[in-house]
């Protein structure tokens, strides 16, 4: 897929994203702003933790808070965000709570070997202080192997904090990513299609291509390997 290419799927589906959001998308959530806000809290400040000590506090925060992924129990097939994935031509895998953030679609540049991912955000609230300390939208990048096994190629995230008064939402990020490992899976350009996935997981990273974040969602996909 040409830059150009690339570039006219993400407009594409920021065009998706930035439709009237109707009456039935997600209007409540499990868990309230004042939960991420202490999930922000608590992962502001690592510098006084190992990396080691820092993905053990993510997997505790993970574990204590993993109901708030309820929320996407009740996002239904009608919603705008499964419109938005079925016209990107994508599979949700997964949903966890859409309340703050969503991410529909995906594509990849197999010259530049990255990957792009809109991510519409949807509350002005939930994120961190801003501009600091904010928070992170992390995604992880899966390619499967011949096998059928997904295989982590790269990953990246974006900063993001709560709005300043007077703004309001949506608005379109994006996560821009290298593929950086496994990249027999992506290589050579030979035209070849490959099926891959993507995980959107706010503010705690996701750990394996099985990952089923808590606030975010998973879209499976194809790319092509085009010189």
């Amino acid at each position: 897929m040409s830059n150009r290419s690339l570039s006219r799927l993400a407009f594409a589906a920021a065009a998706v994203l930035l439709a009237p959001i109707a009456a039935h998308a997600q209007a409540n959530t499990v868990c309230p702003s004042s939960v991420k806000e202490e999930v922000a809290k608590q992962l502001s400040d690592k510098s006084n933790l190992s990396d080691k000590d820092y993905l053990a506090l993510q997997a505790q925060l993970y574990a204590k808070y993993k109901y708030c992924a309820q929320d996407g129990l009740n996002v239904l097939p009608s919603d705008p965000f499964f419109v938005a994935v079925r016209q990107c031509g994508a599979k949700a895998s997964y949903v966890g709570s859409l309340y703050y953030e969503e991410m529909p679609c995906c594509g990849y540049d197999p010259q530049r070997r990255s990957f792009a991912c809109p991510v519409k955000i949807k509350q002005t609230f939930g994120f961190g202080g801003a501009p600091l300390p904010g928070s992170r939208e992390y995604v992880l990048h899966c390619v499967m192997d011949a096998a059928g096994v997904w295989q982590p190629v790269g990953g990246d995230s974006v900063h993001l904090s709560d709005a300043l008064p007077g703004n309001t939402p949506t608005w379109q990020f994006a996560v821009v990513a290298a593929a950086v490992d496994n990249l027999g899976l992506v290589q050579p350009m030979n035209n070849q299609t490959r099926a891959a996935r993507s995980i959107l997981s706010w503010n705690l990273e996701p750990t394996s291509c099985n990952y089923q974040p808590i606030w975010g969602n998973v879209v499976d996909y194809r790319v092509r390997l085009d010189q």
